[in-house]
């Protein structure tokens, strides 16, 4: 589980432990708040060394930040953020929650080939035809090679011929040549299925 060590000084004890229940209601099975300091009235030097060694961000409720404390944060690099209104505190927290969440991969289904022809074949690259039997082909994109039911290699689409012309777009229906990048060699066969696809990186919120 990733955590975010937080330090919470208030103004006075009620604002503190409705600070703290508000917090921890924010923890998921994935991220969570890991409170390693608390106190009330005034940040001072002992949390900034608390903050500094437990790489903590210290928040502030109804607080003011002395001179001195302000200097010695910015040498520290401790990042101390103040608050008036609970919910806007929470609001950063989930932010920094958010941020630790490890992203979501979403591939997007293109189209599907059939492989009509082998033209070459290398350990890093195979070279072939074949006609698109559902959806579309286009770059950039990646693709799964299938022969039967079985998943036999996965690959970069690098180029895609309409005849001799290099074209951005195959529909259904039509015959291509294509040419695909491989991490090792892959024996393509006539009849193999090739999947088409695109693979994004999305950033997850807190439900």
């Amino acid at each position: 589980m990733n955590q975010f060590n937080v330090i919470i000084k208030a103004d006075v004890q009620g604002s503190l432990t409705t600070v703290l229940d508000s917090l921890k209601a924010l923890d998921t099975e994935e991220v969570a708040i890991r409170v390693v300091g608390t106190g009330i009235g005034t940040i001072n030097e002992n949390d900034i060394h608390l903050a500094h060694s437990s790489s903590a961000i210290i928040y502030g409720f109804n607080l003011d930040i002395p001179s001195n404390i302000k200097r010695m944060a910015a040498r520290d690099k401790v990042a101390i953020r103040l608050y008036k209104v609970i919910y806007e505190l929470l609001d950063d927290a989930k932010q920094e929650l958010q941020e630790l969440l490890p992203p979501e991969i979403v591939e997007t289904t293109l189209g599907r080939l059939i492989v009509r022809g082998i033209f070459h074949t290398t350990k890093s690259e195979v070279i072939f035809g074949g006609e698109v039997t559902k959806g579309k082909l286009s770059l950039p994109s990646l693709c799964k090679i299938f022969r039967d039911k079985d998943l036999i290699a996965e690959a970069e689409v690098t180029n895609l011929k309409r005849g001799p012309v290099v074209a951005k777009e195959i529909i259904e229906g039509e015959m291509c040549g294509l040419s695909i990048a491989t991490s090792g060699r892959v024996d393509i066969q006539e009849g193999d299925r090739i999947e088409f696809f695109t693979r994004a990186t999305v950033a997850r919120t807190l439900k």
